[in-house]
């Protein structure tokens, strides 16, 4: 994406009578007095930004509710990039695969997770953090679902608040200088029979969204990145409005092509295209056409009755409850005082071994390989800590402990 000059963008609205004047007139003349920021203030700015996200990240590092509400986030965050099959989609624009950033991201957090239990202050914690957050900050992870972790721990890390009012300030601040560039994409959209008012609104939802996801690290303007943001929120808002139940941008678009062609080749041929000559026409795959054709054209209510008589029953009753099973509390109660028990016959090192290894506390096991790179020992040494926990645990278990 190559960088758009929007240095001379001008907005100023002559208001020649003031009682005659409209909000919106009135809101232009304001929002025409603020300035784009230059290319150096935007890198300050983002550097400003960037700076307080570490100490955000910091923070919720020394936190295991913190470490755990993060995991998520990061798991969602990938998953949306990931086909059925677990490969990469289309949008992925990084060379390794979702799965491998996704188990390195969980490996760090496992690993900090078990430092922070063992009461673990050192170097190779700080190596940890500082890793966890270059990942973070390369992902296009957005840095309101960071701050709201934050803001969830603030009671239990206070020094958060003064990093969190000063990141609010700076994004402030970025937000106010590009409003101007709501106002110019807004415009080209006058003859979509919205009101100026509404797509400003949703104009400025876009620019919130840039805000959040935008990488000052990458070197291109930010107003670059705002004004497709801003565009792409204009258009998927246009598109929803008119549908009762709203469908995806993407799939919108695809299904006017597909009409506009059926319509031609109806006029031209007298009959509907089939769906290879649709695809052909189209170079929409096969498979993706039988999955929009597929989709019902009216919405299905879920009160509707199933059968003809009145006592049918309806389909909301019939589609399968989602609630996943999970353990009851005694259950995660012994698990706890049992792990409580072998603490004590453990060093700090072999604990640290066995919970990784077996995915104790964490969120999945990790390989020898994977202990070895964060303790920053030999493979060989990590089988030598796991040995020694296992048979301490065997001779726990033959005098009955």
């Amino acid at each position: 994406m190559n960088d758009l000059d929007f240095d001379g963008l001008q907005i100023n609205p002559s208001i020649n009578n003031i009682s005659e004047a409209t909000s919106l007139d009135i809101y232009g003349q304001q929002i025409s007095r603020i300035e784009l920021l230059s290319i150096h203030e935007e890198r300050t700015l983002g550097k400003q930004m960037g700076d307080e996200m570490s100490a955000i990240i910091c923070g919720i590092c020394n936190s295991a509710y913190g470490l755990d509400q993060l995991a998520t986030v990061i798991e969602k965050y990938l998953q949306s990039y990931q086909g059925s099959d677990g490969s990469a989609t289309k949008r992925w624009k990084y060379e390794v695969e979702p799965t491998y950033l996704g188990n390195l991201a969980i490996t760090l957090i496992d690993t900090l997770s078990v430092m922070l239990f063992l009461h673990e202050d050192s170097k190779d914690q700080s190596n940890v953090k500082r890793n966890l957050i270059t990942l973070l900050q390369n992902l296009s992870l957005g840095r309101q679902q960071l701050v709201e972790i934050a803001e969830q721990i603030i009671k239990d890390a206070p020094h958060l608040k003064a990093h969190l009012n000063r990141y609010y300030n700076h994004r402030a601040e970025l937000i106010e200088k590009n409003l101007r560039l709501v106002y110019s994409v807004a415009s080209r959209f006058k003859s979509s029979g919205v009101s100026y008012e509404d797509l400003i609104q949703e104009g400025n939802v876009g620019l919130l969204k840039a805000a959040d996801l935008f990488n000052f690290n990458k070197g291109f303007r930010f107003s670059t990145y705002a004004f497709w943001c801003i565009q792409n929120v204009l258009k998927t808002a246009l598109q929803k409005k008119y549908h009762t139940i709203s469908r995806p941008s993407y799939l919108q678009e695809k299904l006017s092509i597909i009409k506009n062609v059926s319509s031609r080749y109806l006029n031209e041929y007298g009959k509907k295209p089939s769906i290879d000559e649709l695809s052909t026409l189209t170079g929409i795959p096969i498979a993706t056409l039988e999955k929009i054709n597929s989709f019902p054209e009216q919405p299905v209510s879920l009160n509707q009755g199933i059968g003809s008589d009145e006592e049918s029953s309806m389909l909301e009753s019939l589609l399968p409850d989602g609630k996943d099973k999970t353990e009851s509390l005694s259950e995660q109660r012994l698990k706890r005082r049992l792990l409580d028990r072998i603490c004590r016959k453990l060093s700090d090192r072999e604990y640290l071994v066995l919970k990784m290894r077996f995915g104790i506390d964490c969120r999945t096991e990790h390989t020898l390989e994977e202990i070895s790179n964060q303790l920053n020992v030999s493979i060989e040494r990590v089988r030598q800590l796991q040995k020694n926990a296992l048979v301490k645990l065997q001779e726990c278990d033959d005098s009955g402990f």
